[in-house]
């Protein structure tokens, strides 16, 4: 069960832990790589401290969120750096083990692979090779299999950023770490946005649009694709009707079918109520209305609109800002992942990031807040919002 976090007073020498993505599949925020120096290391210091930033230091972690170990591996990333010849997952790998591949993702992806505790960390490619011992790799358990067949050839997911492979009239773009199908759409200009691009794909993407692997080929002019499974007529007469809306995702459009003009940012009940008084909040009183979820949770846009802020936001961490059309500004505060950008446009049901703790936060949940204006001190009661614009709570 979710722990029910609430806000302390800004303190700027409190440490702020973020669990950012370290592959496209977690979809985090996109900062410069640091550092393009030839060498492609870092201390064991240096290891320390991205690790006490993504992890509290635990090199064990395993919350269920889908980041294992101090570092923060995803699964997906874990195997394509040959994490498995030491153990099946990060989180069961010794410490040592863990910084060997981590070793291997900053050569191959840089210090953006941890896009938020590096630059604190002072992670670069430049630095130091660590001095570690990784164990022995895995021996094979089976009748017959010797050390030496465990081991294999990992070829690194490399970064391109500007894919130019095309057959005949199809233009390809292979996925990079911190890639999101809306992220794509918008900058390789896709027509019919990320929906079309989806539904051109699923094939290569699956059936979750907000899960894109690095090293994935996405047509970015195709046609939608058929899933592979034979369809009945009557689920193709239905199709007919709705041709680009995916079958896990809501558009602005259906949204508004549904629920009038508004989404919930998450699903979950409330938490920390809004104007629930008390010394905790500088204000006097909470601001927002939180709702308590693990780390790791897709937050999505409540409706259409502009980010105008994506980024640290003080004692509210990492935070996104959403201008909408009603002149309303919707905010989105603790993240552990941010997936959109200062600038952008955005949809109702969008996921523009990840829950976490980051900030002044005694446990994971978002802080969700509706204001009149773009900063702090303009707020207005967020549940009757949603609740006006058709959502439940």
């Amino acid at each position: 069960m979710a722990v029910r976090g609430r806000h302390r007073r800004y303190q700027p020498n409190r440490i702020n832990r973020a669990s950012l993505t370290v592959t496209a599949g977690g979809a985090g925020m996109a900062l410069p790589l640091i550092g393009t120096g030839v060498a492609h290391a870092a201390d064991v210091d240096t290891w320390n401290k991205v690790a006490a930033c993504e992890s509290t230091d635990n090199w064990s972690i395993n919350t269920g969120n889908g980041y294992y170990g101090g570092l923060q591996f995803t699964q997906s990333t874990w195997e394509a750096y040959g994490g498995q010849v030491y153990a099946p997952r990060a989180d069961q790998a010794t410490k040592d083990q863990q910084i060997a591949i981590a070793e291997k993702v900053l050569k191959g992806q840089g210090p953006g692979a941890w896009p938020v505790c590096s630059v604190r960390a002072g992670l670069t490619r430049g630095g130091d090779t660590p001095d570690i011992t990784p164990a022995a790799e895995r021996t094979g358990t089976r009748s017959g299999t010797s050390p030496q067949t465990t081991k294999r050839s990992v070829r690194d997911v490399q970064p391109q950023t500007t894919p130019q492979s095309r057959a005949g009239t199809a233009e390809m773009y292979t996925v990079v770490h911190g890639d999101t199908l809306s992220g794509i759409a918008g900058s390789r200009h896709v027509q019919g946005g990320w929906q079309r691009l989806y539904d051109a794909n699923r094939s290569t993407v699956g059936s979750d649009p907000d899960l894109i692997l690095p090293g994935q080929r996405l047509n970015l002019r195709g046609k939608g694709q058929t899933p592979a499974h034979t369809e009945s007529p009557s689920s193709a007469s239905k199709k007919q009707k709705t041709p680009d809306k995916p079958s896990t995702h809501k558009t602005s459009s259906d949204t508004a079918k549904k629920t009038d003009t508004l989404v919930a940012p998450v699903h979950a009940a409330t938490g920390t109520p809004y104007r629930a008084a008390g010394a905790s909040w500088s204000k006097g009183y909470h601001t927002g209305v939180d709702f308590p979820v693990p780390t790791g949770t897709s937050v999505k846009a409540v409706a259409a609109g502009q980010v105008v802020s994506a980024g640290w936001g003080g004692s509210f961490g990492y935070q996104v800002v959403i201008r909408h059309a009603d002149g309303r500004y919707t905010q989105y505060a603790h993240l552990s992942a941010i997936s959109v950008k200062d600038g952008q446009s955005v949809v109702g049901g969008q996921r523009i990031g990840r829950s976490g703790s980051t900030g002044n936060s005694t446990g994971p949940h978002l802080h969700f807040e509706v204001r009149t204006g773009p900063g702090f001190g303009t707020d207005i009661d967020p549940v009757a919002y949603l609740r006006a614009g058709g959502v439940r709570i």
